[in-house]
């Protein structure tokens, strides 16, 4: 009687399981794509690959030049691979760790005006690490030259030479994103980006600062250079700032001081790079912004260093209003490149 059953279950799900696999041939690589998919083989470094990457022949024996194309073209292939598989998350921002992390003003005030005398202060020097990770959940082309991912960002302040305090975590930033990337044939523009962008540090009361922004991001690739333009516009909140009302806006006046985008470039020199990252308010009479300036170094095949300074406001969203100097050095297990 049992074996008439299981040939009965057989017999019903048989159709289910060749739908489900002819399903999977449509979306997911076979194993033989998977076994020639190795991602520390890819290389671009074959002279007629070279040609194709060069704008000119005299870009052809410039090292830095291709340098830079290669690791455009490299990561290219990994989200383009990465999209046809499941479960497969990209790193989306630097994924990294700042050991060591000194900051010249400390952000007490809020936390004086509780504790009085018995608050013992943070520490200048810290730890900073962010975590941020892409996953793509539409492919728009079949070349997906156009695909729309999700995407997470945390950032963390952490005083862990403060055992005074704890070890806390001083802040943390949470950014999740919804964010469409194509790839235009518009001359100058090489790439765009759109997303929708929440940021919170997840707080509340007067510690609570949170905003929502539409940014768009447009890059060109020039030489050994990559440049970069970010725009945003906020989504409109109520003007009013209660720090006792949770639904009131948190920070009116953040614009003010981070600015209303970024400016971005990207230098590489073989296995080195330098980024610069900056944002103003354009006013003449309350002129306000930031700069961010980076140096990268190979430590290993898999990490690399780096020496970061950071100068002017939006150091991050508690202290968006203070002005800030901090220089550090980290290491980081994914670039942008």
């Amino acid at each position: 009687m049992l074996k008439y059953i299981v040939a009965l279950v057989c017999l019903l799900f048989a159709p289910v399981h060749v739908a489900l696999a002819e399903e999977a041939d449509q979306d997911i690589l076979t194993n033989e794509e998977l076994n020639q998919f190795e991602l520390p083989e890819i290389s671009v470094k074959e002279e007629a690959v070279l040609k194709q990457l060069a704008d000119t022949p005299e870009e052809a024996n410039d090292e830095d030049v291709i340098a830079l194309k290669e690791a455009i073209v490299r990561k290219d292939i990994i989200e383009n691979k990465a999209a046809s598989l499941p479960f497969v998350f990209l790193p989306h921002r630097p994924n990294y760790i700042m050991p060591f992390a000194y900051m010249q003003s400390t952000y007490e005030d809020p936390y004086a005006d509780i504790l009085g005398e018995e608050w013992p202060g943070f520490q200048h020097w810290e730890a900073i690490f962010q975590i941020s990770l892409k996953y793509q959940i539409y492919k728009f082309d079949k070349a997906n030259r156009h695909k729309l991912f999700v995407a997470y960002t945390n950032k963390s302040y952490w005083q862990v030479y403060n055992s005074k305090l704890s070890r806390p975590f001083r802040e943390t930033n949470h950014e999740p994103e919804l964010i469409y990337q194509f790839t235009p044939n518009w001359g100058y523009i090489n790439r765009v980006q759109l997303s929708l962008n929440h940021q919170s540090n997840g707080q509340y009361q007067q510690f609570s600062r949170s905003w929502n922004r539409l940014i768009a991001g447009f890059y060109h690739a020039d030489g050994n250079s990559i440049y970069g333009v970010e725009p945003w516009w906020r989504l409109p909140e109520t003007s009013k700032a209660d720090p006792e009302d949770p639904t009131d806006n948190d920070n009116p006046d953040i614009h003010s001081y981070i600015g209303y985008g970024n400016f971005i470039w990207l230098k590489k020199w073989k296995r080195f790079s330098a980024l610069l990252r900056l944002g103003n308010n354009f006013q003449a009479d309350n002129n306000r912004g930031w700069v961010e300036l980076e140096w990268n170094f190979p430590v290993t095949p898999r990490v690399r260093g780096f020496l970061q300074y950071y100068e002017g406001y939006g150091h991050n969203l508690i202290e968006y209003d203070l002005y800030q100097r901090r220089i550090g050095l980290g290491f980081k297990i994914s670039d942008y490149l």
